[in-house]
């Protein structure tokens, strides 16, 4: 098996269930600060990822759904995309001061960021048209609004598992930082698979 194919063992195997909201998952909303809260209407279950997303258009049409999973990918790549540059960063600084220990790991880690950031970006036309095939009322859409809050909360925890492993001197600490780094990839990764697969038992619309 090719090391960079490599599953860290860190990462649970099975896929997370759809959390019954933000609040209740205990996370906060990333760059603004805010805590999530569980929302009492869909309205507020919008605002709660507008308020992440700007210009989010929501997913009341099956338009409008298709253009908010295009926005919701855009901008959750956009932030791992500056996770990734921090890792670059750290291995070359790493490289200058000599210090190589960890470089190969840090490494394999940053490949796996950038898997999940492709998929992101480039998941084909059949992803977001998921969404259009089933009848989805208001509780369907609020629990779609709720399960994205919830996956960007934890695209947030990146910066601080970017910071472990830019603070770390090397050895288990090292290997514990990128074993956090590697947990959450896997885990945004599961969460975006199983998002696919929220409504399957709806009838068609």
């Amino acid at each position: 098996m090719n090391p960079d194919e490599s599953q860290p063992a860190a990462v649970p195997a099975s896929p997370p269930s759809p959390p019954a909201g933000a609040q209740a998952a205990g996370l906060t909303a990333g760059h603004t600060g805010a805590p999530l809260q569980h929302a009492r209407s869909v309205g507020e279950a919008l605002a709660n990822l507008a308020g992440f997303i700007p210009g989010f258009s929501g997913y009341k049409t099956t338009e409008d759904r298709r253009i908010a999973d295009k926005q919701l990918r855009a901008a959750i790549s956009e932030r791992l995309s500056h996770v990734r540059e921090r890792l670059l960063t750290a291995v070359e600084a790493r490289s200058r001061s000599g210090s190589l220990e960890g470089l190969d790991a840090i490494d394999r880690s940053t490949r796996r960021l950038e898997r999940l950031i492709d998929r992101l970006r480039f998941a084909d036309y059949g992803y977001a048209a998921v969404f259009d095939r089933v009848h989805m009322g208001e509780a369907e859409v609020e629990r779609l609004y709720e399960y994205d809050a919830a996956t960007l909360a934890r695209v947030g925890d990146f910066d601080a598992a970017a910071a472990g492993i830019e603070s770390a001197s090397g050895g288990e600490q090292l290997t514990a930082a990128l074993a956090a780094m590697d947990a959450l990839t896997a885990e945004v990764d599961r969460r975006f698979e199983a998002r696919k697969h929220l409504f399957d038992s709806l009838p068609i619309a």
